[in-house]
């Protein structure tokens, strides 16, 4: 197999090709090909006069719905092209600089995926275009909010101390957070919505509708709540080693693809984990409550009539009489019908 190169490879030679120091540089493009072991011609370019990254892959079946501009982000097109010696080719072109951690991250993916396969690349690269399509819908320039990545590090944190060591490569599945359902993971035998919390009073949380703490569903709901030390430098562990953390577990696991799709699909991208490194994490401490009448909470069945869009804090002191352990927790979760 090829040897395909990393997302800092790629920048390497994008700045390589970008390079114009020794003199002026004509209309066209500057290429260097990669993948030289595999049947197909791919190559990562700079485009003159406009000096734009782009990315191309021989191909001689040029998918119809390429063939107009197909746009991946607002910052990303797919488009017909062509190159000398090689002919047409199917180009990935970065339009807008706010974009190029996004655009890495895709052709570092196109990569891995044309060095897998013998099949005529140009369906491969769209049918793989319209998949990141869908992933980034949700996806950022700037990288995730603040609040955004305390609500994965909250995710990952419960995903890898809690639940990948008890239900092993299930647990990965049971993740839902990033694809926006009513709570952040769903095993058969009940549900868990995972909060974080910082700063002085972190017996408040935010409630995002009134079905979030509905346990009205099939099996039980628990409320995973986090108290955070989130500081710049210091002790704690950023998102990034975290994430970091949870890939080697996932890999053991043979799960690894499963993990990656997930956090792409919450936001997180390699590219730019940078944005991320010097904010760490402490956890302060972790409380579970299970849901159930009598919990502090709004849902459809108690909100008032033309009451909607419902958000609200929950007091979990007033919570108490809730709490039980994450062993027990665990132990319901994994119960054998």
């Amino acid at each position: 197999m090829s040897v395909v190169p990393s997302a800092t490879d790629l920048e390497e030679l994008w700045a390589e090709l970008h390079d114009t120091q020794s003199g002026s540089v004509s209309a066209g493009r500057r290429v260097r090909r990669v993948l030289a072991d595999s049947p197909h011609h791919c190559f990562v370019g700079v485009e003159y006069p406009a000096a734009r990254r782009v990315f191309s892959v021989v191909t001689h079946d040029v998918p119809a719905n390429a063939t107009s501009g197909l746009l991946v982000t607002s910052g990303v097109v797919v488009e017909p092209g062509s190159l000398p010696d090689h002919g047409a080719t199917l180009d990935l072109v970065l339009r807008t600089g706010a974009y190029a951690d996004i655009f890495t991250a895709l052709v570092a993916d196109l990569l891995v995926r044309l060095a897998q396969v013998t099949a005529e690349p140009g369906g491969v690269v769209v049918n793989r275009l319209s998949e990141w399509q869908r992933m980034l819908a949700g996806i950022s320039p700037d990288g995730l909010s603040r609040e955004q990545q305390r609500g994965l590090f909250g995710e990952l944190h419960t995903l890898s101390y809690l639940f990948l060591p008890t239900f092993g490569p299930d647990a990965v599945y049971a993740w839902t957070g990033p694809d926006q359902q009513l709570q952040d993971f769903q095993f058969e035998h009940g549900s868990v919505e995972v909060k974080t919390a910082t700063g002085h009073d972190a017996n408040r949380v935010r409630i995002s509708s009134e079905r979030q703490l509905d346990d009205t569903g099939p099996g039980a709901l628990f409320l995973v709540t986090l108290a955070l030390d989130a500081r710049r430098g210091g002790r704690g562990v950023s998102l990034p080693e975290l994430v970091h953390q949870v890939r080697n577990q996932a890999a053991s696991l043979g799960v690894a693809g499963e993990l990656e799709q997930r956090l792409v699909r919450a936001g997180y991208l390699d590219t730019q984990s940078r944005l991320y490194e010097d904010r760490r994490y402490a956890l302060r401490r972790r409380t579970v409550h299970r849901v159930a009448d009598g919990f502090p909470r709004v849902t459809e069945q108690t909100r008032p009539v033309g009451v909607s869009d419902v958000v609200y804090t929950v007091n979990l002191l007033a919570a108490a009489r809730f709490l039980v352990g994450y062993e027990d927790m665990i132990t319901i979760l994994e119960e054998k019908a």
